[in-house]
């Protein structure tokens, strides 16, 4: 017998892949995740998935003079064009995570939460080196745009 919080999550590789992009998809909740390697960007351009408001994470190798990873966690209204910019400038990173919503529900202030959120337990966990130079602001959203707490 399943447990209640189990979850059964699809993974779609559109090239076959698992290397390549990656879309993971919970059949019960509205948020899908987007992974690709930095290498298959122009793969990942072609994809709707992250084309969309959401929140976004770069992560790093571990280099020879660190203990912990780099990482970065952003928002945007295009999670995709702004990795492209990313990509223009940030050196460090080899894989990328879209966080959006299947039904294009996320707004700017949903993702701005989102973004303010995994900052906050990002460094809390304390498994990455952060590289975000700015501390997202916090901001709040309606109860009615809150999900609601499991009981």
């Amino acid at each position: 017998m399943a447990d209640s919080n189990s979850k059964t999550v699809e993974i779609f590789l559109p090239n076959g892949n698992a290397q390549g992009v990656r879309i993971a998809k919970d059949r019960n909740r509205t948020v899908q995740a987007i992974q690709f390697p930095r290498q298959k960007l122009s793969v990942a351009k072609n994809r709707e998935e992250p084309r969309q408001v959401g929140v976004y994470f770069l992560f790093g190798d571990v280099g020879d003079d660190a203990s912990k990873p780099p990482a970065y966690v952003g928002e945007a209204e295009n999670c995709f064009d702004r990795i492209e910019e990313h990509h223009r400038r940030k050196e460090f990173w080899t894989m990328a995570i879209t966080i959006t919503s299947k039904t294009r529900s996320f707004t700017k202030a949903h993702a701005r939460r989102l973004e303010y959120d995994c900052v906050r337990q990002a460094g809390e966990a304390d498994r990455f080196r952060l590289q975000n130079t700015k501390t997202p602001a916090y901001h709040q959203l309606p109860k009615t745009m809150l999900p609601e707490s499991p009981d």
